[in-house]
């Protein structure tokens, strides 16, 4: 045979491929083993991971209620729909893409019925799988989208995917928005930050299946691990007097143009907070929006409201009385080579220190005061301390900055600190640590704590509630107090705010004119302020006003843009919210004590009746139920409850899933 011979080519090539083979069949008999006999148990427990999961449930994050029932933030399902076009035949697509269009036009106008008409064969014709349909829908309209006829069907049959979430709603709207705050990984804010363990729940586990594009289905009804939704919180908080406080500073900010400003209202002997508004826009705009919690976050110098603080001090170490002569002297006092000067040009003459107070005079109160601690300033400010003026107040939610004072020899110490402390000048607090002094004063000397918090409510029982909590049991003698709140009331009746005066309600307060960032040119502007309390003979609640940065041109005195507020409050809640003490004993109380015994057990009756129902396994009626009674009740039985609108029940539908009920408020 020839070396080149093309028999002994063919021969060699054919061996070749036949060891080839060999070679191959060898290593695929290896890899079976290797699959099948050595590492096959660990392989069909990674491909049974991929497709069958023990997978987290998410509980249910509790509810935040009002003190007066009303719902402030709840959890509700929202869904995203996307489509797979490459699963609908073209017969089933060309039969009901017209009517599905008009559909969704009518469901999601956002796209006309030629724009979601065009959108869906672009969808179809691309065979995209995951077309985005909708975002944030709730489970009403997801039901509506779904029975359109190119979706109706199963999500293999004609490709609607549905992505449930929940998402945290607040059925009021803005009201109180930054107080009640969120909880997100990446930021956390107000009540739902500081009660993120209560309202969070524990989540649960359960064995679970892959079916494709995302989409977990459960193998069985029970869980591995029973998720256990988060529990309730009622806050301090009265929606009337939110709503009253709202108004009232949005009014005053909308028509002095200002930057920002916060009320506070608290009730006196309780330290409860009823309202906290925080109103602010950004820079061109022109909407009023909760952005940032003022009241409790900015720390600011507070102008004229500390000057009640100074009087205070002066009065408990017995340096001066509010009968003290003074001369305001033109209405400039030098420190230092720098001027004190009252607004009032040319001064006030000889007055008392009293008097001083009550027309707010810078003169006045530094000569009086001033002179008696120059040589020792360390006395004032260890006095401001004792009075509770250097600490935080320890509200519950984050975000609370600490008070700043001055200490003698310190960096920020000048010739000139100790007088402009004065009247508010060199000191900073926040709006709430304000309103707790004069809270203080309200209350005859007793710091009391302030709170958002009223109790948590678990499943229909309350688990944990609030008490009154003192941060000083006195800031100061019954008769200093008494003097101050003389002075206060004068304010009011002839001093600094007698444009606020009632006939019918006695107020008394405290105007606050301050300038910020007065070394920057640029930035310079005012802050209106006022703090104080009504009735001024029986105090109820404590009310402070904050209004910065308000247009100079039309108007920036405390009296003008803040003391309003606080009067409009004032008034509004004294009219519209009703007087919750009883009368005295009498025919007429007996008589009413009687319906309300009658009204328990009627609702006595009906709660067990209800309980009852749910027993057996059937609905009670709802209808006229206070929402709060509802949740609590169903709750208590195993129910997850979803809400929409306020007010009591009017109606109720089935949740999504198994035990789940959602209840119509109106």
């Amino acid at each position: 045979m020839k070396p080149n011979d093309p028999d002994r080519l063919s021969s060699r090539w054919v061996a070749g491929i036949s060891a080839f083979l060999a070679l191959f069949a060898v290593a695929v008999l290896v890899k079976l083993y290797v699959v099948s006999i050595r590492d096959g148990a660990e392989l069909r427990e990674a491909a049974r991971d991929r497709v069958v999961q023990k997978r987290t449930v998410q509980a249910s994050r509790g509810n935040i209620y009002s003190s007066d029932g009303q719902l402030l933030a709840t959890s509700m399902p929202v869904y995203e729909l996307r489509w797979d076009a490459s699963l609908v035949n073209q017969e089933h697509f060309d039969k009901s893409i017209n009517k599905t269009a008009i559909g969704l036009q009518l469901l999601l106008p956002e796209r006309s019925a030629w724009e979601w008409l065009t959108y869906l064969k672009e969808q179809q014709s691309e065979q995209k799988r995951y077309a985005l349909i909708a975002k944030n829908l709730s489970f009403s309209m997801y039901r509506r989208v779904r029975k359109l006829p190119l979706f109706d069907g199963g999500p293999f049959e004609y490709g609607l995917i549905a992505e449930e979430r929940y998402t945290r709603l607040m059925p009021l709207g803005m009201m109180a928005e930054r107080t009640i705050g969120y909880w997100r990984p990446d930021a956390k804010a107000g009540l739902e930050a500081t009660f993120n363990k209560v309202l969070g729940g524990q989540n649960g586990l359960r064995w679970m299946q892959h079916f494709g594009k995302g989409q977990w289905k459960p193998l069985e009804a029970n869980y591995e691990v029973e998720p256990r939704d988060g529990a309730d919180i009622e806050t301090t908080l009265d929606t009337r007097i939110q709503d009253i406080a709202h108004r009232a500073l949005l009014q005053r900010l909308v028509q002095f143009q200002a930057e920002h400003g916060c009320v506070i209202v608290m009730e006196v002997a309780t330290g409860k907070i009823r309202a906290m508004v925080n109103l602010g826009r950004e820079k061109g705009d022109s909407t009023y929006t909760e952005l940032r919690n003022y009241a409790v976050w900015e720390r600011t110098e507070p102008g004229s409201t500390f000057k009640f603080a100074a009087l205070l001090a002066a009065l408990e170490d017995g340096v001066v009385d509010t009968a003290t002569k003074v001369d305001t002297d033109g209405g400039v006092y030098m420190v230092y080579g720098k001027k004190v000067n009252d607004s009032h040009k040319g001064g006030y003459g000889v007055i008392s220190l009293g008097r001083a107070l009550e027309v707010s005079s810078n003169t006045g109160v530094v000569k009086a005061i001033y002179p008696k601690y120059a040589a020792n300033p360390q006395e004032f400010i260890d006095r401001l301390y004792q009075m509770g003026l250097g600490d935080k107040t320890g509200i519950e939610v984050n975000g609370e900055s600490k008070p700043f004072i001055p200490q003698p020899g310190s960096a920020r110490w000048s010739g000139t600190t100790l007088p402009w402390m004065m009247f508010g000048y060199g000191v900073q607090c926040t709006p709430l640590q304000t309103l707790v002094f004069y809270n203080a004063l309200a209350n005859e000397g007793k710091m009391v704590r302030p709170r958002l918090w009223e109790r948590t409510i678990d499943r229909g029982q309350v688990v944990a509630e609030s008490e009154v909590e003192y941060i000083r049991s006195s800031i100061a003698s019954k008769e200093n107090v008494a003097k101050v709140r003389n002075l206060m009331e004068n304010v009011v009746l002839r001093g600094t705010a007698t444009n606020i005066r009632l006939d019918s309600l006695k107020l008394a307060g405290k105007t606050g004119t301050c300038q910020l960032e007065y070394w920057n040119p640029e930035r310079m502007g005012y802050q209106a302020s006022f703090a104080g309390y009504f009735p001024a003979d029986n105090p109820k609640y404590s009310c402070v006003v904050v209004v910065s940065r308000p247009i100079k041109s039309m108007g920036y005195y405390a009296n003008v843009v803040a003391a309003p507020v606080f009067q409009d409050i004032a008034v509004g809640i004294t009219r519209f919210i009703p007087d919750e003490q009883a009368p005295p004993k009498g025919y007429w109380t007996e008589g009413l004590e009687n319906i309300a015994q009658k009204q328990s057990a009627s609702s006595e009756k009906q709660w067990a009746d209800a309980e009852a129902d749910l027993e057996r396994g059937t609905m009670p009626n709802w209808t006229g139920w206070k929402a709060t009674d509802a949740l609590r009740l169903l709750e208590r039985k195993g129910y997850t409850v979803q809400t929409k609108g306020n007010g009591r029940v009017r109606s109720w539908n089935p949740g999504v899933g198994r035990k789940t009920i959602m209840l119509i408020l109106g």
